[in-house]
């Protein structure tokens, strides 16, 4: 059984990072008109979202390295590096049923470290596949999903660390599954994709051809940006040509011009601005700045850009 007093340290922890998440999403949410133009996120409510959660992960780290007296002394880095299998996987799940922020890093890192590395990677590797993904799978109706997938989350981030790359086709194939996605699922994801830049990109374009016929819409637009970042740290004409294809075959076409961007392969600039020229009469407002943007970061010349909209210098 876990001690009272750990159930309080850890509750007191959920609670103040909490209240730090709060404070950060107020204070960016005063300053709407501030999105530095070179971030990429859709709007500035996701970047908000990020940037807030960003800051609340810093503190909720320094705040797992601090001595605790109810720990008799140890921070809670130390404190669980000392507990047993049994004890941290107890712990684990009390954390993903009763905290609203999940597993504490310092929880996984200990599972991560622990020397019974087979007990670990079977159970997290049953949490993956086992633990449901969505509403419908939940067997126990007075349990919240997002709960229940906190158990999947940090079993990924155990497995990242623990650098099993073994369940890369379960993951996504289930992420596949999904006709729309939830952000904090996708993030969870993209994390455990992303920890394997050598086996990974060949997986996600696999199933990105998959749906090239069908607009490539839902999980094929995270899967587009997983493959985004771990391209922008190992380059390959694989990759690019990956963006390339989303570009040409997605419905919502901002996803991979931003992708483009970020990537920062300038041969993107002829293909983006042949696009625009072939479709004047029928581009979007959105898509055409967000495009231009991305040429514009591509180190592209727009001078030679007609503007359907006679307003894009204004913009400046």
């Amino acid at each position: 059984m876990i001690e009272q007093k750990v159930k309080d340290v850890l509750k007191r922890y959920d609670e103040i990072a909490g209240l730090i998440l709060d404070q950060k999403v107020d204070e960016f949410a005063d300053k709407m008109d501030e999105k530095p133009p070179e971030e990429d996120d859709l709007t500035y409510e996701q970047y908000l979202q990020r940037v807030a959660m960003q800051e609340t992960e810093e503190q909720s780290l320094l705040m797992e390295a601090e001595p605790r007296e109810e720990l008799g002394g140890l921070s809670m880095n130390d404190y669980f590096a000392q507990r047993s299998f049994d004890e941290l996987v107890e712990i684990l799940e009390f954390c993903a049923m009763e905290l609203d922020r999940g597993v504490p890093q310092s929880v996984v890192n200990a599972l991560v470290n622990i020397d019974d590395s087979s007990a670990v990677e079977e159970y997290a590797r049953h949490m993956v596949r086992d633990s449901a993904w969505r509403d419908e799978e939940m067997k126990d109706e007075d349990t919240l999903f997002e709960m229940e997938f906190q158990k999947v989350k940090a079993s990924l981030k155990i497995l990242s660390g623990r650098h099993d790359a073994s369940l890369i086709d379960d993951v996504l194939d289930r992420f596949m599954s999904y006709e729309s996605t939830h952000s904090f699922v996708a993030d969870s994801i993209a994390e455990y994709i992303e920890s394997f830049p050598d086996e990974s990109p060949r997986k996600i374009i696999d199933r990105l051809e998959e749906h090239k016929d069908d607009g490539m819409e839902g999980p094929c637009e995270d899967l587009i940006v997983m493959i985004t970042n771990i391209g922008k740290e190992k380059k390959s004409d694989e990759i690019y040509n990956a963006i390339r294809l989303a570009f040409r075959c997605m419905t919502n076409k901002i996803y991979a011009v931003i992708c483009f961007a970020d990537y920062g392969d300038d041969r993107a600039v002829p293909l983006l601005k042949n696009y625009i020229n072939r479709h004047q009469s029928d581009i979007s407002r959105e898509l055409f700045y967000e495009m231009m943007s991305a040429i514009q970061n591509l180190g592209g010349n727009i001078e030679d850009i007609s503007d359907p909209f006679g307003d894009f210098q204004k913009k400046g």
